[in-house]
């Protein structure tokens, strides 16, 4: 059988009875930790499979075939990375067993044992051929127990997780160290030069929920590295490592570090482009990276690809997957909840472009202003159009009455487009120039729906992408999504002037396209500034698509012309 290479997975060992544990939970910086044998709280609830030690013969050959299994002292565990990198230099004893000690940054005053729970939960591993080889051995996913051997001060410079954890009097594992090096001073006895099982030992569990993947202690080991100062070991860097190292950074609040050094010795790691709405994963993975990395430019880009592609998290048919568990798949600090109202209210205006035109031709009021005979038949005609267009692209539903009520599951609703937003903007550039007679030349939906179409474009492409340092410092002026208790249902009044009543009383959030002057249509939404541009569309209560003609030259060029564009 092939050797199992990089990620290959200790067993879980049985914590010591005389580890010191706490069982009051305490909150820092907003994060929950249960203190004594560590356990960082999961995004989500889920449901975890047993930890169960490779103990039967059957599964020990099994692993064993695998690569995955080493005897040590006739104990059999399965064997990690770690314990076998050139860095394992000591050796600690824990429960009979014994194990490598990683020596991060040569020479350290405290181990930190950390056990990598991995469970059936798990969908990706480093290397990704490690969980294929598991599944196909149908053995529990065996957890790796890794020790690594830190500097104490640097944590606590670097980390203010481990600042709070391990340099106060507030957690046990402060209190032991504390007690631990007063001990080593008594005695005369330096903790850099002393062997790995004199020294302090703090116990952390790092649960799978967060990642879903196999092999993170490879990843977490290169984080002690990066705040050690030492460049990391991994040879092949891939989206899934720098998305794990990310979460890892931000669990153990070391972002300001890992981030430099991201942005510094990453800066020309290669993204996998994203060509179909299949790598949503992808495109998630890159803007929780970005985000925390503050790459400005390329999360501007990737969230607005994730709003114009939609995501099966936002679908109303949503079910429970255990795929949708990892932290890609909940972006932090509102922005799920901030991508998806975006594509809402953009897919909102859009279909009041349908809407608009359709109530106007199914008005009393004649539409064709040729003033012709056949006036009322050119607007009858290209109502028909209209239908037999929108109705052909799917963009529009006839629903007749009928004596069912709309609660009846025999009621059937049109379904609402989750598709691609460009795509939808593709679809209706296709409606057609049809006119009654050539008289009728710039008659139709046409020469009115492109002028608009142009001008929503033109507001997706800079304005609907979230800014990071605007969202991170002052997000109450970017969001989209209203503050009920601010939110001004009021009306615009009308101002006084000389004694003169100056402007109508309007509604604040009507988008008028006939107040759009010629210089505002010909830069887009750049006249206006991009993203007021973009939220004065897309967030206004009602919308009114009609463009005047303005001047008498635009006038004689529309009755000579069979397509004209605004």
């Amino acid at each position: 059988m092939a050797q199992a290479s990089a990620s290959v997975l200790d067993a879980i060992g049985r914590t010591s009875d005389q580890s010191h544990k706490i069982s009051s939970n305490v909150g820092v910086f907003g994060k929950q930790f249960q203190c004594g044998v560590y356990s960082l709280q999961p995004l989500s609830s889920a449901c975890f499979a047993k930890r169960v030690p490779i103990t039967n013969s059957e599964g020990r050959a099994i692993l064993s075939s695998l690569g995955l299994v080493s005897t040590i002292k006739g104990t059999d565990m399965a064997t990690s990375t770690e314990a076998t990198s050139a860095e394992a230099v000591d050796c600690i004893h824990v429960d009979g067993t014994e194990h490598k000690v990683v020596d991060i940054g040569g020479g350290g005053d405290v181990v930190l044992e950390i056990l990598f729970e991995n469970t059936k939960a798990c969908t990706k591993s480093i290397p990704k051929e490690t969980i294929e080889r598991l599944r196909i051995s149908k053995t529990p996913f065996p957890s790796a127990r890794v020790f690594y051997r830190v500097r104490l001060d640097i944590l606590k410079k670097q980390s203010k997780y481990f600042e709070h954890l391990l340099g106060s009097d507030t957690f046990g594992e402060g209190r032991a160290i504390s007690a631990k090096f007063a001990e080593l001073s008594l005695s005369g006895k330096d903790p850099l030069k002393l062997r790995a099982e004199e020294l302090p030992r703090i116990q952390i569990t790092d649960e799978d929920d967060a990642t879903r993947t196999i092999g993170r202690e490879t990843v977490f080991r290169d984080m002690l590295k990066i705040l050690h100062g030492i460049d990391h070991s991994t040879k092949l860097i891939t989206l899934l490592y720098l998305a794990i190292l990310v979460v890892m950074a931000d669990r153990y609040d070391c972002m300001a570090a890992i981030a430099r050094y991201i942005t510094g010795k990453f800066s020309s790691f290669r993204y996998p482009p994203t060509l179909d709405k299949t790598t949503e994963e992808v495109v998630r993975q890159k803007i929780l990276i970005y985000y925390h990395t503050n790459q400005a430019l390329r999360l501007a880009t990737a969230t607005k690809e994730l709003i114009v592609r939609g995501s099966s998290r936002w679908s109303i048919y949503e079910e429970a997957d255990s795929t949708f568990l990892a932290a890609w798949w909940d972006l932090p600090e509102d922005l799920e909840a901030e991508l998806s109202y975006r594509r809402s209210r953009i897919i909102l205006t859009i279909s009041t472009l349908q809407t608009y035109f359709l109530s106007l031709y199914t008005s009393r009021t004649l539409q064709c202003k040729l003033g012709y005979d056949s006036s009322t038949a050119c607007d009858s005609f290209q109502l028909g159009e209209m239908v037999k267009f929108l109705t052909r692209k799917n963009l529009l539903s006839l629903i007749p009455f009928q004596a069912v009520s709309p609660e009846d599951p025999e009621f059937i609703w049109p379904e609402a487009y989750s598709g691609d937003i460009e795509q939808l903007l593709t679809l209706l550039r296709q409606c057609p120039s049809y006119q009654i007679d050539k008289n009728h030349g710039h008659c139709g939906l046409r020469s009115k729906l492109l002028p608009a179409l142009d001008y929503i474009k033109d507001c997706m492409d800079g304005g609907v992408g979230i800014k990071v340092q605007l969202w991170k410092t002052e997000r109450s002026t970017q969001t989209w999504i209203s503050n009920s208790s601010t939110e001004n249902n009021g009306t615009r009044r009308a101002f006084v002037v000389a004694g003169k009543a100056v402007g109508n009383e309007t509604p604040e959030g009507v988008f008028d396209f006939k107040n759009l002057s010629r210089e505002d249509l010909m830069l887009g939404a750049r006249a206006l500034g991009v993203d007021k541009a973009a939220k004065k569309l897309f967030l206004a209560d009602k919308w009114n698509w009609t463009r005047e003609v303005e001047t008498e030259k635009e006038r004689e060029r529309m009755s000579k012309s069979s397509f004209f564009r605004f």
